[in-house]
């Protein structure tokens, strides 16, 4: 799997959470583009969904405590799919 495929889905699927709202940077927090903890767990079952990977449920809730970014999902997604 390809970083910029990664990041793709991952500013697909944040847009739609975000209702359309394409314009933010890899690093601008996920907290300050409005989403909650919810949204976010959510966004990451949608995520390994889309990219047909799995994770386990410590690494789950491990990425759940520090995505702070799209940036941090991407690579959080890309180290799950090499294992």
């Amino acid at each position: 799997m390809k970083k910029a495929a990664v990041r793709a889905v991952v500013h697909r699927y944040i847009s739609r959470l975000l209702e359309s709202r394409d314009d933010f940077d890899d690093h601008a927090s996920l907290a300050q583009l409005g989403l909650d903890k919810e949204d976010i767990e959510e966004l990451i079952f949608h995520l390994e969904d889309e990219l047909g990977v799995t994770a386990f449920t410590a690494e789950e809730d491990r990425m759940l405590k520090s995505a702070r970014t799209a940036n941090d999902l991407s690579r959080f997604l890309l180290e799950i799919e090499r294992h």
